[in-house]
């Protein structure tokens, strides 16, 4: 079962850092290079340093991006730049945003640490392949920090809301944080102590599955980390803190809970010939042409929309010019060709699969070795960005999509499927500087 933990977190000290956004950062993940560059400008105490440092042609095995990092997360505790609180708390972490409508939402949720558990006992489910490359490199930051810098985005199912009901007051009184991080995004944190609260979560989640949102990589960086540590510490009791996790809890549940679509853009295809493919496509799927202004945003706003009420298995592909193709799936049958008997109808029906899979794969022959590797796709989240971008001829042509459904999140993790790469975008992201969790002590 899961056990959840309050902790004592690390916090910047508002005192000492007048602007906490000048501090923050995304996950390390979402880092680009141009904008490493601007989190290190912003503030020179900016978390950035610790998740994603500089690397240097100098480096090596005793200087590094990992040995920086471990060397500022002591310099920002020894001098007061963040403080670890007294008592132990679970923090409630609400994010207020904007969706694609333009209309404002909340997020609810919380931070504590949960009791590290293998995929196989079934209490933490995944639902995405991971990479050995950025394992290692999280592994080799926690080894030399030992500490969580960023929570892992995690998921459980109460229609009740029991949790919601029991931190209301919590959120009736001025956040213990709260930062603007961009124009339209606001992050809010409170500190609960209660120790007849905490209880009430622990006891929530003891018997509900976790399904990771977000956050695979640093899930099994985290596990791995656990048997390293019981390895160098034989008489371990299972208590310490390197069998715990850092991790952010939110009720699927939440209408504040949503899934952005991640559009494919393809590139580099030099023997592409678009009669050709509109006619190997009509095998699978009911093509729509219609009429299609990418300058007007009106034109965009109705594309979305009509995608939108064309449901499950359908898609808009764009190549330029002024038409656009809705492909709708004519039989969901055609998939089982493509998976083995004893997959999951959920993930053989994603719309992500469908697309990978008939398109992506068989029509447009990307192996998926190169769509590992990123050759001749590309992953966007803005509807108007993927546009804008064929428009300006930087992609060939664009795949828009509908959003994965929170549900058919639940139904993969449920009987251990791993979707497609990039088939869930939860937005907004959880920041990383608003709490820390060190696992050992200096």
């Amino acid at each position: 079962m899961a056990k959840i933990a309050p902790f004592r977190g690390f916090l910047y000290d508002p005192n000492r850092i007048k602007d906490l956004k000048s501090v923050m950062a995304p996950p390390y993940d979402c880092i680009s290079a141009p904008l490493q560059e601007e989190l290190y400008r912003n503030n020179p105490n900016n978390v950035v340093r610790l998740i994603l440092g500089k690397t240097f042609p100098s480096d090596d095995d005793y200087n590094n991006r990992y040995t920086r990092a471990a060397a500022f997360f002591q310099e920002w505790r020894r001098e007061k730049i963040l403080i670890r609180d007294q008592e132990p708390a679970v923090y409630l972490y609400d994010q207020k945003y904007r969706n694609e409508e333009g209309e404002e939402v909340t997020r609810r949720g919380f931070l504590a640490l949960i009791r590290l558990e293998d995929f196989s006992s079934g209490v933490v489910k995944p639902h995405e392949h991971t990479l050995e490359g950025p394992k290692n490199d999280r592994f080799l930051l926690m080894k030399a920090c030992g500490a969580n810098f960023s929570p892992i985005f995690s998921l459980y199912s109460d229609p009740t809301f029991a949790l919601e009901s029991v931190m209301r007051k919590n959120r009736e009184r001025t956040p213990d944080l709260a930062v603007r991080w961009e124009a339209d995004e606001q992050h809010l944190l409170w500190r609960v102590r209660d120790e007849s609260q905490i209880r009430k979560c622990q006891d929530l989640l003891s018997g509900k599955p976790l399904f990771i949102a977000d956050g695979h990589h640093r899930y099994e960086t985290a596990l791995r980390y656990r048997d390293f540590m019981r390895e160098r510490n034989p008489d371990h009791t299972g208590k310490e803190l390197f069998n715990y996790t850092l991790m952010y809890f939110c009720n699927m549940e939440d209408q504040g809970l949503l899934v952005f679509p991640t559009h494919r853009l393809i590139f580099g295809l030099a023997a592409f010939d678009q009669a050709s493919f509109l006619k190997a496509a009509a095998r699978n799927f009911v093509v729509d042409p219609n009429q299609f202004d990418v300058e007007d945003p009106v034109s965009r706003r109705r594309l979305r929309t009509d995608l939108a009420a064309k449901g499950k298995n359908c898609f808009a592909w764009y190549p330029g010019g002024a038409k656009v193709y809705f492909m709708k799936l004519r039989d969901e049958a055609v998939m089982n060709d493509y998976f083995p008997a004893d997959a999951a109808k959920a993930l053989k029906t994603l719309d992500v699969s469908v697309l990978h899979r008939l398109v992506i794969e068989e029509i447009l022959r990307i192996s998926t070795e190169d769509q590992k590797n990123q050759k001749n796709i590309e992953y966007v989240n803005g509807f108007d960005a993927a546009l804008c971008m064929v428009n300006r001829g930087q992609a060939q042509m664009a795949f828009l999509m509908n959003p994965t459904r929170v549900g058919e999140v639940r139904e993969v993790a449920n009987v251990g499927g791993k979707m497609p790469q990039k088939s869930t975008y939860f937005y907004p992201k959880l920041l990383t500087g608003l709490v820390i969790n060190q696992i050992v002590d200096d």
